[in-house]
C-alpha cells in the first residue's frame, strides 16, 4: 500500500501541560488536562493503524492557550513544548515526526527557531494567523521570514483566536468560521506585503487555505481593480506581481482537514492542484477520540478523481519533500 503521512496533527504532551499550568494556567489548559486523544501516544498509535496512517507530524494543539502569555513566560513554555514534542517523537521514530512551535516571531523566539530545526532537528515550526494581533508580515517579524528562508525550513500556519465581537464565542462561531477567515487574512498578508514573492517560504495552511480557494476570483477581482483604477481607490497601496496574485496565493500548500467534505476537498484540488495538498485530517478533534477524523477523510481522497500518481502525491509525497 502507499504511504499515507498525516501532515498536519494536534497533541499535547503531558509534561508540557503540567509545565504550562504552573507557568501561565488557563481554564482551557485545566480542562485537557485528562483528554486522552490528545495526550496518550498509544490511542492515537491505534487510530493510525487502523486507517494505515505510516507517520504523523506531530504538532502542538490549542494555540488560544497562548494568548495573554507574557514574553519571559512564552519563552519558557515555548522551549519546553518543542522539547516534549520532539521526545514524544524520538520515543516513536516509526511513526512520528516532531514539529516546533512558535507563538511568538520577533527576537528570542527567531533563535527557538533555529534551535528547532538545528539543535532539535525538526523540519520546521508551526506559527499562529495572528500573534497578538498583529499580522505576520508585521516589521518585527521580517527576520523570522528572513531565518525560514536562510534555514529552508517549513512553517505550518495554525489560526488563532483574534479580538473580533464579543459574542463570537457563544456557538463556537470564533473557532468554527473565524479561524478559517483568520487564516485567510494571514495568507493575503504575506501576499501583498511581498513575503510570499521575496522568500518564497514552503507554508502550509490549515484547512484548505480557508476561504482563499472559494474565493480565489474575488481576490482577483478586488486586486485588478484596485491596482488599475488607483483614482478610485487612492488609499489602497497593492504590489504588482508579474504573475498576477493567484500564483502568489498559489504558493501556499492546503491540507485536507475539511472534515471530509469531498466539495471542499475538489474546490481545494481545483485551486491548489496536487502538488500543493497535503493529507491532514485535523486529527484529533473528531468524534469518537478522533477517530471519525481519518474515517471521514481517508476515503474522500481516496475517491478523488485524480491518477494514482497524485493520490499518492497528497497522501505522502508531497510533505515528504517539505521534511
Amino acid at each position: 500500500m502507499p504511504e499515507r503521512i498525516d501532515a498536519f496533527s494536534h497533541i499535547l504532551p503531558e509534561s508540557f501541560i503540567d509545565g504550562m499550568n504552573d507557568i501561565h494556567p488557563t481554564d482551557e489548559l485545566q480542562e485537557l488536562t485528562n483528554a486522552e486523544h490528545l495526550i496518550d501516544v498509544n490511542h492515537r498509535i491505534g487510530h493510525m493503524e487502523e486507517f494505515d496512517i505510516d507517520q504523523q507530524v506531530l504538532t502542538l494543539a490549542r494555540p488560544s492557550i497562548w494568548r495573554g502569555i507574557n514574553r519571559e513566560d512564552a519563552l519558557e513554555a515555548t522551549q519546553l513544548a518543542n522539547d516534549a514534542v520532539e521526545g514524544m517523537a524520538a520515543d516513536n521514530p516509526d511513526q512520528f515526526i516532531p514539529a516546533g512551535t512558535l507563538p511568538k516571531l520577533d527576537g528570542d523566539f527567531v533563535e527557538e527557531l533555529e534551535r528547532c530545526v538545528r539543535d532539535l532537528g525538526m523540519p520546521g515550526v508551526q506559527i499562529f494567523s495572528n500573534i497578538d494581533g498583529k499580522p505576520l508580515d508585521a516589521e518585527e517579524f521580517r527576520p523570522f521570514w528572513e531565518a525560514v528562508d536562510d534555514l529552508d525550513a517549513t512553517v505550518w500556519i495554525h489560526p488563532q483566536l483574534h479580538d473580533w465581537h464579543d459574542w463570537t464565542d457563544e456557538y463556537m462561531d470564533h473557532k468554527m468560521l473565524g479561524w478559517p477567515f483568520d487564516t485567510t487574512l494571514s495568507m493575503a498578508r504575506l501576499v501583498w506585503s511581498g513575503i510570499m514573492d521575496e522568500h518564497d517560504p514552503d507554508v502550509i495552511t490549515h484547512h484548505m487555505g480557508g476561504m482563499v480557494p472559494f474565493y480565489h476570483e474575488r481576490i482577483e477581482n478586488f486586486y485588478n481593480k484596485r491596482v488599475t483604477q488607483r483614482d478610485v481607490y487612492p488609499r489602497t497601496t497593492l504590489p504588482e506581481f508579474e504573475d498576477g496574485p493567484q500564483a502568489q496565493f498559489q504558493k501556499f500548500y492546503g491540507d485536507l482537514a475539511v472534515s471530509g467534505s469531498e466539495s471542499a476537498l475538489e474546490c481545494g484540488h481545483d485551486f491548489f492542484g496536487s502538488d500543493q495538498l497535503v493529507f491532514a485530517a485535523d486529527y484529533p478533534f473528531g468524534t469518537d477520540g478522533g477517530r471519525k477524523c481519518y474515517e471521514n477523510t481517508v476515503p474522500t481522497l481516496e475517491e478523488l478523481d485524480v491518477p494514482e500518481s497524485e493520490r499518492n502525491a497528497i497522501f505522502a509525497e508531497n510533505i515528504k519533500s517539505l521534511l
